[in-house]
Parts: structure tokens; sequence; C-alpha cells
């Protein structure tokens, strides 16, 4: 097996920390540990996350590789 990148390893190690949060988080969630937010508190916030990643992403892919 070819040994890997350091870039494929911080990639690895952050997805691995974004899957140990959402395990924790969604478990913490089930069992009450702390209060939801306010209904409407977050309105929106997901459609405006989506278009500046949108836009983040387009800008990359048009830029290429340098």
């Amino acid at each position: 097996m070819k040994p890997r990148s350091p870039q494929a390893r911080l990639a690895i190690a952050g997805l691995a920390g974004l899957a140990a949060f959402a395990l924790l988080f969604s478990i913490g969630h089930a069992l009450g540990a702390w209060p939801g937010p306010p209904l409407g508190g977050f309105a929106g916030t997901d459609l405006i996350a989506g278009v500046l990643f949108a836009v983040a992403l387009l800008v990359v892919l048009l830029r290429g590789r340098s």
C-alpha cells in the first residue's frame, strides 16, 4: 500500500473529527443533554450557508489547479 500524502492524512483526520463530533452531538441530543434551538431561530441560515458554499466551490473549480 502506498504511503498517504500529508494532505490526505489531514483530510482523513478532519473527516474522522467531524464524524466523532456528529456522533457525540447526536447522542447528546437524543439524551437531552442540551436544549434545542428556539423555533425559527435559524430561519434561512441553511440557505445562506448553501449559497456561500456553492459560490466558493464554483470559484475553486473554475480556478483550476495552479
